[in-house]
């Protein structure tokens, strides 16, 4: 959906179909927080009287996905009707794209048991930063390799958290 100001300016509206998809994602959110709260249930307790414990971080978070879920349901719901000639033809959203980068997430999650975080990672932003439109590959290179050490330095040296080196490597 375009953000562009509309003359007048008022707001561009919500096409029905627009509606339909933020509905359907704020369901879809707040069913994962869900089931990760229930998830967190069979985490182990801390056995330090002071400790919130390792089950608490997904609850909240899970919270405040519900509340995001909700806040843009709400929204979606409130938000007026779009005029039939809102989106010009040109800046229709690509659900082929949305399709095909959902899939390249699964791909991604099942070849780092394989190849590892690293290499995986860097595979996956690159296609996606190429697939939402940035046309430049010498920087979508440079850029997934940077947050992919980045991400891989916080958990290995921050947080203490190994990412899998995949079972190629092993």
């Amino acid at each position: 959906m375009s953000h562009a100001p509309v003359p007048g300016g008022g707001s561009p509206g919500l096409r029905p179909q627009d509606r339909i998809a933020n509905l359907v994602i704020a369901a879809l959110v707040a069913a994962v927080a869900v089931a990760a709260m229930v998830a967190a249930r069979d985490f182990p307790p801390t056995m330090l009287e002071t400790d919130v414990g390792p089950a608490r971080f997904p609850v909240v978070y899970a919270l405040v996905l519900i509340a995001l879920s909700v806040v843009l349901a709400v929204n979606t719901l409130r938000a007026p009707a779009a005029a039939p000639d809102a989106v010009p033809a040109g800046e229709r959203p690509s659900y082929a794209s949305v399709a095909l980068g959902m899939a390249a997430t699964a791909a991604c999650l099942v070849a780092m048991a394989y190849v590892g975080y690293a290499i995986a990672t860097v595979v996956y932003l690159f296609g996606l930063m190429t697939l939402m439109g940035r046309r430049k590959p010498q920087w979508n290179a440079v850029i997934a390799v940077g947050l992919t050490a980045l991400v891989y330095a916080v958990f290995l040296y921050g947080l203490h958290v190994p990412l899998p080196v995949g079972s190629l490597f092993e």
